[in-house]
């Protein structure tokens, strides 16, 4: 997941995005407002903007972002001060988090707008493979790959709790509807291969007497 960080101090930015890049997001730097803009694209998913910024200041990068996009936005502040967050959620911001900050709490903050904004995945792409889970359909390289309903509820399933471990019978209860009857829960072991010998994914990790975890 793409994450844009705007930040003018090298050593905050860096380590936001030295800590953010360790977890699996994809991070875009830039250093002032102007630079923000220009990178701001529609693959980027999540923006940490400061407020304090050289040429262009957050408030109005922000301004500018919510012209085309309603991509969540969390402030970042150095100020205490209750005009510049009223300012920012005057211009739809979802959040702010004052410095100086742990990036553990960070993450959090960002964990929460991706739940509450991306929490239903339609589409989920991974290197050459593009899974469509509205049409059921699975394709690797543009070339559709045979793949079972429930194959791919299960990989929705991991994906809707991306960083987790599920365990086989969290992952039954999830996936099989009350009108069905359940299966053992090592069928899990078997629907898994599957998915990572056909769809190539190797994404999926097994966590040895715990379960599954997708991350990317």
């Amino acid at each position: 997941m793409d994450l844009l960080i705007v930040e003018d101090d090298p050593i905050i930015r860096d380590g936001m995005s030295e800590y953010l890049s360790e977890w699996g997001y994809h991070v875009i730097e830039a250093r002032d407002g102007r630079e923000a803009l220009s990178l701001f694209n529609k693959d980027i998913k999540v923006v940490l903007l400061d407020i304090q910024l050289p040429f262009m200041n957050g408030l109005d990068v922000l301004k500018e972002i919510r012209k085309e996009s309603n991509i969540p936005v969390l402030m970042l502040t150095a100020f205490n001060n209750e005009e510049y967050k009223i300012e920012a959620f005057t211009q739809l911001a979802d959040g702010y988090i004052e410095k100086p900050f742990s990036l553990p709490v960070l993450k959090a903050r960002i964990e929460g707008l991706i739940k509450k904004y991306y929490s239903s995945i339609e589409i989920f792409k991974y290197k050459d493979l593009e899974i469509n889970f509205t049409s059921y359909t699975a394709k690797i390289d543009g070339k559709v790959i045979d793949s079972k309903p429930k194959e791919l509820e299960i990989l929705k399933c991991l994906l809707d709790h991306e960083g987790q471990v599920l365990s086989r019978m969290q992952i039954i209860d999830q996936v099989w509807k009350e009108a069905e009857e359940n299966p053992y829960d090592r069928v899990i072991d078997v629907y898994i291969k599957e998915l990572r010998k056909k769809l190539h994914l190797d994404c999926i990790s097994t966590i040895r007497n715990v379960g599954y975890k997708l991350e990317r």
